[in-house]
Order: C-alpha cells, then sequence, then structure tokens
C-alpha cells in the first residue's frame, strides 16, 4: 500500500500482544532508536515495557507502508511544544501524519497524509462504569447520558466516550493540555460539540469507533485538509507484519 497516490488515505493498523515470545519481543526492540529504547527500559512493568516497545515496532513498521523508501528502522521522531510526537522534519516527510496508543493487550496506530489524526485503545476489564470519573473530568452532558444507563450500559458508553475523547485532544495536538469537559460527545450517531457553539471548530472531523476484542475498545479521529479520506483501511497484523483477515465491520472504504 503507498500513500503516494492517494494523498487522502489513512490507515490503521492494530496487533495483539499476549505474552510474545522473547525472540519477538528483541526483534521489536531492535528496530527501536536510543531514546525509544531508554524510555522502555524506564518502565517499571514488564507488560507496559512490552506494550511500549510492540507499539512503536508497529508504527515503524506503518510507516514504511506508507513510504517504502524509508526503512523502518530508519524514521525519526521530534516532540513539538505540547508533547506531540511528530516525524523529524529532517526526512521531509512532514506531509505525513501519525498517531499511537497502546493498552493492555493491544497495539494501535494511524497513519495518512495532509490530515490530523489520533487514535486511542483501552481495555475494559468491565468492573465499573466510569461513572464517576465522567462527573469529575467529562462534560455535564456526557456525564448525564452515563448517568441514566445502567451499568453494564454505562460500562460500554464510558469506554466509548473515554477513547472519542482521547483520539481527539491527540489528533489536535493538545493532549491534557485540553481539559476534557472543554468539548462533548454525543453517541449514536456519534458527534462532537464545544459549550461556545463554535460550528466551524467541529467542522470537518470524522470519528470513527471499533471494538478490536470483545474487551477492547477503539476510536479515531480524522479531519483531512482535502476532504473526507478517499479511503480509510484498518489492519489487524501479526508480529511479523502479516496481514490477518478481519470482519467486514473492520473494513470500511
Amino acid at each position: 500500500m503507498s500513500f503516494r497516490s492517494q494523498a487522502s488515505e489513512i490507515a490503521v493498523w492494530w496487533m495483539r500482544v499476549d505474552a510474545p515470545a522473547a525472540p519477538v519481543q528483541v526483534m521489536w526492540k531492535d528496530c527501536l532508536d536510543e531514546k525509544e529504547k531508554i524510555r522502555a527500559d524506564g518502565f517499571r512493568f514488564a507488560e507496559d515495557r512490552t506494550a511500549y516497545i510492540a507499539a512503536h515496532w508497529l508504527l515503524r513498521q506503518a510507516l514504511t507502508q506508507a513510504d517504502r523508501s524509508i526503512g523502518p528502522e530508519a524514521w525519526r521522531f521530534v516532540t513539538q511544544a505540547q508533547g506531540k510526537p511528530v516525524i523529524d522534519p529532517a526526512l521531509g516527510r512532514d506531509d505525513i501524519q501519525f498517531n499511537i496508543s497502546h493498552t493492555k493487550g493491544l497495539v494501535a496506530c494511524v497513519v495518512g497524509r495532509d490530515a490530523r489524526v489520533g487514535i486511542d485503545v483501552e481495555a475494559s476489564s468491565g468492573r465499573h462504569s466510569g461513572l464517576e470519573i465522567a462527573r469529575r473530568f467529562f462534560s455535564p452532558s456526557e456525564a448525564e447520558t452515563l448517568g441514566k444507563l445502567d451499568q453494564d450500559k454505562q460500562t460500554q458508553a464510558f469506554f466509548r466516550l473515554w477513547t472519542l475523547k482521547e483520539a481527539f485532544i491527540k489528533a489536535t495536538g493538545e493532549g491534557l493540555n485540553r481539559a476534557l469537559d472543554s468539548f462533548s460527545f454525543a453517541l449514536d450517531p456519534v458527534s462532537i460539540s464545544f459549550p461556545a457553539l463554535d460550528t466551524e471548530a467541529a467542522a470537518g472531523w470524522e470519528f470513527i469507533e471499533e471494538r478490536p476484542t470483545d474487551t477492547h475498545f477503539m476510536a479515531l479521529a480524522l479531519c483531512s485538509a482535502i476532504g473526507p479520506p478517499s479511503r480509510l483501511s484498518i489492519h489487524q497484523v501479526s508480529s511479523k507484519m502479516d496481514a490477518v483477515a478481519l470482519p467486514p465491520s473492520l473494513a470500511r472504504f
């Protein structure tokens, strides 16, 4: 797959991470640069360290799918003022945007051209509804929506809202510098709104949700500079970057 001929193409890649064998983890880590390796070694828990390494390996593979002239090990990154990583300008690939996310048992990334992109994945144990968190950090309308649901539906709605909100602030590059109650999502259908009723701020955004596994939630935020993406593809991969056949619900064209 190449992004050269289809500038508005967006690709999502995700991979399950369930106790990978030691040689696989070595292969993943060998692909990273020194800064990433140092960051990985700083994680206290092995599970978090493995997820970080897997996610950054996956990103490098996905970027090379977008531009095959650069090998996975050759990608370099810099961090913007608000903490968002971007491709090192020295590589001359500032048209390619990406975002990355990892959680217990799953990692994911999104790569596109001429578009702001954000992705978030979260693991749900189903042990809590998230209502108290929503009341503290979400918008009043989102907390009210959750409060009207029974606990099982609250849990699903909470993680849907959480991943949507995280994907949005990651796409804008603001991260947690932006308060989670400064904008609001409605579900079914998904839409975003702002307290100041700034319709221009909401214009152009597209939000996509997926359930890659029974216990994981995924949300994607897109805002293309040239209109809606002509093609959005979602791929599950193995540790060898082999594509795995997906159910129809996980492929969008």
